[in-house]
């Protein structure tokens, strides 16, 4: 049980996200950069691990407060022993994270824009915490986790190893941001019962669940018009038109999403996968094209 408590902490879904896009930048770079060597890559990779995890861990450790929050079969006892357990894992995370940050220092390697995008890093993962417990930030909880899984890493990968911006990153960074909401949306719907069951504040909540399902189908087609949109704007169409490959699936995932708004049963299952599917593809498919040439 302890075991199982503690991994609730690991979020799949958003370390995966951050990974990928990482690693998609990190081909950006050997497509129009040099990559400064695979220790570096892997530093970051490994740096952004600790401080996204350190976090979650942080964020379970102080839910656990509450008994509320707490599973029903566990014992206080146990409960003193997850707290320990998560409170010095996310310390030694965060003390490792901090000695990656100094060797950077000590390397020459951090520059004007790393610092600004380190210092970011850090101020939204504060606010990500937050957001968890503090009223006045939860509503912006989609937003910060766009900027912490989406937004920041690509963008790390990408200073690590130059010192200026490339117009494909914010380009095809924008086109991913409705895919990773549509997930998003997706997976609070699967939870609204269960929040309404535990009086839990959510987007739906406030916005009714129809509303949120029509932000759903309308981001899976938003994410392939950006998607055309960033090659008219210069993005080589070899990079792009894989991506397309993948538009049957986010058809089908909006279709089975108005099956349930006309009242049939959710097939949750095939709906997680076809929505981290319109995801995950993409990312993997544009980052193949730029490691590939």
């Amino acid at each position: 049980m302890i075991i199982k408590t503690v991994l609730k902490a690991i979020k799949p879904f958003r370390i995966l996200s951050m990974l990928m896009t990482y690693l998609m930048a990190a081909g950006l770079v050997k497509y129009v950069r040099i990559l400064k060597g695979w220790s570096l890559l892997i530093q970051g990779a490994f740096f952004l691990l600790l401080i996204t995890l350190s976090l979650e861990f942080l964020i379970l450790l102080q839910s656990l407060t509450l008994p509320v929050n707490r599973p029903q079969e566990i014992r206080q006892k146990d409960v003193k022993t997850i707290q320990i357990v998560l409170a010095a894992v996310a310390a030694t995370m965060l003390t490792l994270a901090t000695t990656l940050f100094f060797s950077w220092l000590e390397a020459g390697i951090l520059w004007q824009g790393l610092v600004f995008l380190l210092i970011a890093l850090f101020v939204v993962s504060a606010v990500y915490y937050l957001a968890h417990f503090s009223t006045v930030f939860k509503p912006f909880v989609l937003l910060i986790e766009v900027l912490l899984f989406v937004v920041i890493p690509p963008a790390l990968a990408f200073f690590l190893h130059s010192d200026d911006l490339h117009p494909y990153l914010t380009l095809i960074v924008i086109s991913l941001v409705p895919a990773f909401l549509a997930n998003r949306l997706l997976n609070l719907l699967e939870n609204y019962s269960y929040d309404q069951k535990h009086n839990t504040e959510t987007l739906i909540g406030r916005i009714g669940w129809e509303k949120v399902i029509f932000f759903h189908n309308a981001f899976i087609l938003l994410t392939y018009f950006l998607i055309a949109l960033i090659a008219v704007l210069g993005v080589h169409w070899f990079i792009i038109w894989p991506v397309f490959l993948t538009l049957p699936i986010g058809l089908v995932e909006i279709w089975l999403m108005d099956r349930v708004r006309r009242g049939a049963k959710p097939m949750w299952r095939v709906m997680r996968i076809a929505s981290a599917c319109v995801y995950f593809l993409p990312i993997y498919l544009i980052g193949f094209a730029f490691w590939a040439h």
